[in-house]
């Protein structure tokens, strides 16, 4: 069974590395593009999902799989809100999971929205700037086993249309450094989704003013139900 992942605005977090606190300050979101950022000082929105005229998910929702597989990555999803929530889950598990530049851009030339030439770039950039932010080599093969995954655990929705969802997930996220020390944090990424030459493309990461950061809580807790949050299944077939 495959895990989706997608994690945090990244936000200054303690993490402890084997016997060490280390103190990661991470000053921008993990992959926000910053050519959708603009000057206005954000206010963190309700948790009260958007009215849509089209049907959305209540509750609980079974992530699906796209119909096919390109370069390994998952494309071909319903052209349904759980269609857009499963894209969104899987391309962010793909691009933030990953310490690999050029995997991310990778990943955002295959399932980026073509209307925005910037993403892998973009994307690449954010990787670098992650990398600094753990104080690791910013290029080059990195020391096993260091890695980072970012999952998906939880899912708001706004502004849904039948060909243009914002995908609030609120994510899980796993550093382990070259020494085997392993320390997590959680987060908020809104992924904005576009549907376009058949298929779910990811448009942009973060928001142009909105910052969700208040959403912020632990994955499947209480206090994640009463902001709003509600619970992403494991896929279990592929997509209807």
């Amino acid at each position: 069974m495959r895990n989706f992942i997608g994690t945090r605005r990244i936000l200054p977090a303690a993490l402890a590395v084997g016997a060490l606190l280390l103190v990661a300050l991470i000053t921008v979101p993990l992959l926000v593009l910053h050519h959708t950022r603009t000057g206005a000082n954000p206010a963190t929105p309700s948790p009260a999902p958007s009215t849509s005229p089209i049907p959305i998910p209540s509750g609980t929702v079974t992530l699906v799989q796209g119909a096919r597989l390109a370069n390994g990555i998952e494309v071909g999803y319903p052209h349904t809100t759980v269609g857009a929530i499963s894209a969104a889950a899987q391309y962010l598990d793909a691009v933030a999971s990953t310490l690999d530049p050029d995997c991310a851009a990778s990943v955002m030339r295959l399932a980026g929205d073509p209307a925005n030439t910037a993403l892998p770039t973009n994307l690449a950039d954010s990787t670098v700037k992650l990398r600094a932010d753990l104080h690791l080599p910013t290029s080059g093969r990195l020391a096993p086993p260091t890695a980072f995954q970012t999952t998906a655990q939880m899912y708001q929705l706004r502004d849904a249309s039948a060909d243009h969802v914002l995908v609030l997930l609120l994510t899980l996220s796993t550093f382990i450094n070259d020494r085997g020390g392993m320390a997590q944090t959680t987060g908020v990424f809104p992924v904005r989704m576009h549907w376009s030459g058949g298929d779910w493309k990811l448009a942009a990461i973060g928001g142009a003013d909105q910052d969700y950061s208040g959403l912020a809580a632990t994955p499947d807790t209480q206090t994640a139900v009463s902001r709003g949050w509600q619970a992403l299944a494991a896929t279990t077939g592929g997509a209807p």
